[in-house]
């Protein structure tokens, strides 16, 4: 199996008990489910692989409150930094989640610029607990 976010039906990607979620403004369009990381003017993109600050990812992106379909430039966003959410789909149970080369989007084998985001605890639910480190 290979993790992918869900992307059929974005009001289910939610946090499960004990996660923490914390708002962050949008620098970007972000869709539910993404991963996001922080940029330096203090806003968040979706992450990505392919550069070492982009790839250093805070968390998961929710579905926006008025169940739309994604945020814009400016939205207030609330993301799970720490904790299980339900955001996979095809994930394999204990595999790391890594971001990828594909902005937003989760794999199971690292990008260009090695980041682990979690764990997946099942096929559709993802540990966030980012790992901070000295990428190159």
């Amino acid at each position: 199996m290979a993790a992918a976010r869900e992307t059929t039906t974005p009001s289910t990607i939610k946090p499960l008990e004990g996660a923490i979620v914390q708002r962050f403004t949008a620098g970007a369009a972000i869709e539910p489910g993404e991963l996001v990381c922080m940029q330096s003017d203090g806003k968040i993109d979706p992450a990505i692989g392919t550069s070492v600050a982009a790839a250093q990812c805070l968390g998961v992106a929710l579905c926006p409150k008025n169940q739309g379909t994604a945020y814009a430039d400016g939205d207030v966003v609330d993301v799970v930094t720490y904790g299980r959410v339900l955001c996979l789909t095809g994930a394999t149970v204990g595999a790391l989640i890594y971001v990828s080369d594909t902005a937003g989007e989760p794999a199971e084998s690292a990008g260009t610029k090695t980041s682990i985001v979690g764990i997946a605890t099942s096929a559709s639910v993802l540990f966030v607990r980012p790992q901070a480190s000295a990428l190159s």
